[in-house]
C-alpha cells in the first residue's frame, strides 16, 4: 500500500485527473464530452447572441446567423471534445492526457459561470 501512495504521490494534479478520466468507460467518457459541449455551447451562444442583438432587431443581420455561428461552435467543441476525451484511435488505444484534463476543466467552469448567471437571473428577474 506504501507503494501506490509514493507512486500516486509523485503524479501532478493534471495528471491525477487524466488517470481518473483513463478509468472511466468509453460511453461515460462520450457522454462527459457531449455534456461538456452542451455547457460550452449554452454559455457562448449566451455570449453570441448578447453581442449581436443589436444588429438582428436592427435588421442589419439575418436571424439566424448567431443560432448557425452557435451550431458550428458545437460542432467544433464536440469534435474536440471527442478527440481530448474519447479519441478516434488512429495511433493506438486512447489514453487521456493534458487535453482531456483541460476540456473537462472548461467544461466545469462553464457549468459554474451557467449556474452563477441562473442564479443572477432568478434574484433580478431576468429570464435567460
Amino acid at each position: 500500500m506504501s507503494r501506490s501512495k509514493s507512486g500516486h504521490s509523485n503524479l501532478t494534479r493534471s495528471q491525477r485527473w487524466a488517470a481518473r478520466l483513463d478509468r472511466l468507460p468509453r460511453l461515460e467518457r462520450i457522454i462527459l464530452s457531449l455534456l461538456i459541449t452542451l455547457f460550452l455551447v449554452i454559455l457562448v451562444s449566451f455570449i453570441i447572441d448578447r453581442v449581436l442583438i443589436d444588429n438582428v432587431v436592427e435588421g442589419d443581420m439575418d436571424p439566424m446567423l448567431p443560432a448557425l455561428i452557435a451550431a458550428v461552435l458545437g460542432l467544433v467543441f464536440y469534435g474536440v471534445g471527442w478527440w481530448a476525451m474519447v479519441g478516434f484511435d488512429m495511433n493506438g488505444p486512447w489514453h487521456a492526457g493534458k487535453p482531456a484534463v483541460i476540456y473537462a476543466t472548461l467544461g466545469a467552469g462553464a457549468l459554474i459561470v451557467l449556474v452563477i448567471l441562473a442564479i443572477f437571473g432568478l434574484l433580478f428577474g431576468y429570464v435567460l
